[in-house]
């Protein structure tokens, strides 16, 4: 009974050794108490030593795992590769939140920027169109002052304030005060050049043609004047003018019938138009044009003198009637002839311009006619 004890316990030894899967598939077994006592301890072992069943939701997940491949028999290692696929899955989703916290951090940073750059522009844009309105308004109270160069000095420097990029109302106000700057300081070429340039951004301003056609008329360029078609009755009168004082006073009255066909400065031509028939000779119709000339404008000095003179020419006023001697008479109608013959050739002819809503700057108050 000894020999199979230890038979017993070498198999019981051997039982112990053996692989999990072979331990139901052992031929031999021992008999007898020893024998049961040797599985129980075996089969203890084996639900010791092989794998164990997961339960509840663990049981669950990993059977969720393994049946993977269409509900067939789990493969041993397949749960390990859905596991290296979701921390695949994890990682790239952690990449990619990365990289939109890195965008959202480059976003944040260029708004901020921008945002810096913008407050920036803006004080600096407001510094400048603060300074260039300081130098604007000082230039035009030196103009107004009679400061001409000075005013021109500071328009410029206000110029020099802009952006330079583009020709705007600001730059165009500043170019309008420096031409009439120029204009009083008698620079008529600077003048002229600067309403050129306003021209350029307008060519139908009537405000610049009228600008640049007076610079041309202090230059005596009339037909240049003319050709900007803005100050046509203006610029008749002094060619008028200009011809009554040569004694040609059929060819000062044809451009005086031009001027008041062109509709400004009518007033001027009007009264030229009579000094013009006075200076030929025809009394009568001198007579008819100045009167005409009060009714629709009025009277001063020099229309009165001239009506009184015409008048005396005409037989208006007689000799002494009291009475007195022929003789006298006589002389006092010789005495006004003679008078009367100085008054015409002292007659001025009116060149002061004036344009119809527009009343010129260096007018001349009157030329005197040839007599």
């Amino acid at each position: 009974m000894a020999a199979p004890a230890e038979s017993d316990g070498e198999i019981v030894s051997n039982y112990g050794r053996q692989d999990n899967k072979n331990i139901r598939n052992v031929s031999s077994r021992p008999s007898g108490s020893g024998g049961n006592k040797a599985r129980t301890k075996a089969s203890g072992q084996a639900r010791t030593s092989g794998p164990k069943r997961r339960t509840g939701a663990a049981a669950g997940q990993n059977n969720r795992r393994v049946s993977y491949g269409g509900g067939g028999p789990a493969r041993p290692g397949s749960w390990t590769m859905e596991e290296e696929r979701m921390r695949v899955r994890a990682r790239a989703r952690k990449k990619k939140r990365r990289r939109q916290m890195k965008m959202l951090i480059g976003i944040c940073m260029a708004l901020i920027v921008i945002l810096v750059g913008a407050a920036v522009y803006g004080v600096m844009r407001f510094q400048r169109e603060k300074k260039r309105q300081e130098l604007l308004t000082e230039g035009i109270l030196l103009l107004d002052a009679g400061s001409y160069d000075e005013a021109i000095l500071r328009l410029d420097n206000a110029l020099k304030w802009s952006s330079g990029k583009k020709v705007g109302e600001f730059e165009l106000s500043v170019l309008l005060y420096r031409a009439e700057a120029e204009y009083r300081l008698k620079d008529y070429d600077a003048a002229l050049n600067t309403y050129e340039l306003l021209l350029e951004e307008d060519q139908e301003n009537s405000e610049y043609k009228k600008g640049a056609a007076r610079c041309l008329v202090e230059k005596k360029d009339y037909d240049g004047a003319l050709a900007y078609g803005v100050i046509d009755g203006y610029v008749y009168n002094l060619k008028a003018v200009e011809q009554i004082n040569a004694g040609e006073y059929d060819a000062a009255l044809e451009l005086i019938r031009q001027g008041l066909e062109a509709g400004d400065s009518a007033q001027d031509l009007s009264y030229n138009q009579a000094v013009a028939w006075e200076n030929k000779g025809d009394f009568a119709k001198a007579l008819e044009l100045f009167e005409a000339y009060a009714a629709q404008y009025g009277t001063d000095e020099n229309v009165e003198r001239e009506l009184t003179f015409l008048r005396s020419r005409q037989g208006d006023f007689s000799g002494d009637e009291n009475g007195a001697e022929e003789d006298d008479a006589d002389g006092q109608t010789e005495a006004d002839s003679e008078s009367g013959s100085a008054e015409g050739g002292e007659t001025g002819s009116n060149t002061s311009g004036a344009e119809s809503g527009e009343s010129l700057e260096g007018n001349q108050e009157g030329a005197g006619s040839a007599g």
